[in-house]
């Protein structure tokens, strides 16, 4: 119930014009309250609060940043080994929305696979191009293409990129992630899906439902303030229609998991 008040109240400053100002006070006050006092277990630089809050949305505490992104990657490379494919035998990797780097960082322990990074972003691209000297960073628009040639990447992930871009972006980004990948490559998407359905209001968990795409404040695409809700049914029939092998998968840990729905397919 709480989470369907959050979103009436938001599509209510949406309409007077209002939601990205006080998005901006709450980004703030979470900036204020997070923690920073937190040692990076790997050695790089950790982003300040406020970028932090740019990737995650509702915590910029360091630690929390720093576990997630742990957690993600290590989900990324177990549902990759469980394709048959060795991650350290991986030639090129592309983290596409890497905003500050909360996943990629965490490549830099795994030898083998070049690192890269493209984000809308270009504070975060630059503190990444600044503080993550391995990662190869570009910045890309709302729309693609992407800089890179086709082909390049054996595995390419986009985690809760789709949770804020409207059905044609969707569809655009993902004839660049075929059109990027080498065959037999790897696709990872991370989308709300049946953990979050509770948020929606009834009409919209109808839709849902029904096998159809949710998507809230859609002309606020390639924001996190646009909200987009996949069922697992229209993922299936609709989404990765065009790819193979496709894969749920637990993205974080049982003790600790992450709500959304992760999917790994196969070009």
């Amino acid at each position: 119930m709480r989470q369907q008040t959050r979103s009436r109240v938001a599509n209510c400053l949406d309409r007077a014009h209002l939601l990205r100002p006080a998005e901006r006070l709450r980004q703030g006050w979470l900036t204020i309250r997070a923690h920073d006092d937190h040692l990076a277990f790997d050695g790089l630089p950790v982003p300040s609060a406020r970028q932090r809050l740019l990737v995650d949305g509702r915590s910029g505490d360091a630690a929390h940043f720093l576990r997630v992104g742990r957690r993600m990657h290590e989900s990324i490379c177990d549902a990759v080994a469980a394709c048959g494919t060795d991650p350290r035998e991986l030639r090129a990797v592309l983290d596409f929305g890497c905003g500050c780097g909360r996943v990629a960082r965490h490549w830099a322990r795994l030898d083998g696979p070049e690192i890269y990074g493209c984000d809308y972003n270009p504070e975060l691209t630059a503190w990444c191009e600044r503080n993550l000297p391995f990662l190869r960073v570009a910045r890309n628009r709302l729309a693609p293409p992407t800089p890179y040639v086709s082909g390049s990447f054996d595995l390419v992930y986009a985690l809760s990129v789709f949770s804020h871009l409207d059905d044609p972006l969707q569809r655009l980004w993902l004839d660049e992630y075929r059109r990027l990948l080498r065959p037999g490559g790897l696709l990872v998407l991370s989308l709300l899906g049946d953990s979050l359905r509770y948020r929606l209001d009834p009409a919209e968990r109808r839709r849902y439902d029904g096998g159809d795409l949710v998507v809230q404040r859609p002309r606020l695409a390639g924001r996190n303030l646009c909200t987009v809700y996949h069922p697992p049914a229209y993922v299936l029939r609709s989404l990765l229609a065009e790819f193979g092998d496709v894969r749920r998968f637990e993205l974080g840990t049982p003790e600790e998991p992450l709500q959304q729905d992760a999917y790994i397919a196969r070009v």
